[in-house]
């Protein structure tokens, strides 16, 4: 073979080799535009600034890393509303043609939108519903967040054995998380000694909660326990104070500098359960909440870390698969002790989060991880 015959062969060699290797990369689409309902006003706005920060961080990491596919968000307001959520998620799936959603946030949100989601065969991905119901909404309906189930059996206990007296007053957003959630920790509650006296409801736009804590007041309290946002809760603990209320507070897990506002050093005490600690956690929870605290000046919270670890799955499983999204689901349950910004965690057949969750505090304005 001749010198020229030889370069022409290496070079037939080498666009074979090269062919090969592009060949048995995965197949994805340059960039996957995702939607993101979440609430961006309202009572619950602060969630929808926590998300979109911890994206921003999640699409510069997918830009830096291997194995990613980069991801397009797309933000819609669901307002913290059922209403406002199914018509965000409408707009995404039918006019956007997304194939993969972020959000919501609430309990109430979720249940009405998973629906759709699952009708539609759009993957779902919850980063802050906790209740129960939602274990069986679909196939295609997955959170990042653990469920009730999981915090009751750790909580229940934890509050029987903080509580300053035999009766726990409860005072509750009037949505889908709150039922349940009352059903569920009540006979472990009774089983340790304790009892639940008042049940007082509230709307999630409400700021004013004298009237209830008047009726709880009547009752001689010792312990309250909230189901609510950082926003009211932390009204809740300054009128509780301005009423001359001296009560032990317990809330489900929530974090945010909202419930300073107008509680300020009254939040200290309040205990609530978690499985996010940027401070003192895993290597992958600590860097995120450094580089979170470095970019935006303020902590995260725990829905931002689990839309964090959403957006990184995702992206992660669409680079594998492509744009089949049968594919990216089967993918999404084979999720294995993934080790993500919000702990290290598995997804079970409901398509759930399995997370160790644990006791938190607010001790001299901080939100720290409460030590026995």
């Amino acid at each position: 073979m001749n010198t020229p015959a030889k370069i022409i062969f290496s070079l037939i060699i080498i666009a074979i080799v090269i062919w090969l290797i592009a060949a048995s990369r995965p197949t994805t689409p340059q960039t996957v535009r995702v939607g993101v309902a979440i609430p961006l006003s309202g009572n619950r706005a602060d969630v929808g600034e926590y998300v979109k920060n911890a994206l921003t961080l999640a699409a510069e990491k997918i830009d830096a890393t291997s194995g990613h596919a980069r991801l397009d968000f797309l933000f819609e307001d669901t307002k913290y509303e059922a209403t406002a959520a199914v018509s965000a998620v409408k707009k995404l799936i039918d006019l956007d043609k997304v194939g993969y959603i972020i959000g919501p946030g609430g309990s109430s949100e979720a249940l009405a939108v998973a629906p759709v989601a699952e009708q539609n065969k759009t993957i779902l991905i919850i980063p802050g519903a906790q209740t129960d119901e939602l274990s069986k909404a679909g196939d295609y309906i997955f959170r990042t967040i653990y469920n009730t189930s999981q915090e009751v059996p750790v909580f229940g206990p934890f509050v029987a054995s903080k509580m300053k007296g035999g009766t726990i007053h409860f005072l509750a957003l009037n949505t889908a998380i709150s039922d349940p959630y009352i059903k569920q920790i009540t006979p472990i509650l009774e089983a340790n000694g304790k009892r639940v006296g008042l049940v007082e409801k509230f709307d999630p736009k409400d700021a004013n909660f004298v009237a209830q804590l008047t009726k709880i007041k009547a009752q001689n309290p010792t312990d309250i326990f909230l189901i609510a946002v950082p926003k009211q809760a932390g009204i809740i603990m300054k009128e509780a104070h301005d009423l001359g209320m001296n009560v032990q507070f317990y809330n489900i897990g929530v974090e945010s500098a909202e419930i300073f506002t107008a509680a300020g050093n009254l939040a200290d005490g309040l205990y609530y359960p978690y499985s996010f600690d940027g401070k003192t956690g895993s290597p992958e929870q600590v860097a995120f909440f450094t580089e979170y605290v470095r970019r935006f000046g303020t902590e995260p919270d725990t829905v931002s870390a689990n839309a964090y670890d959403a957006a990184l799955m995702l992206s992660t499983c669409i680079y594998k698969n492509g744009s089949d999204t049968e594919k990216v689901k089967d993918c999404l349950y084979a999720t294995q002790e993934y080790a993500g910004a919000s702990g290290t965690f598995s997804i079970d057949t409901n398509g759930d989060a399995l997370k160790t969750i644990f006791i938190k505090t607010i001790k001299n304005g901080e939100f720290v991880r409460y030590e026995h």
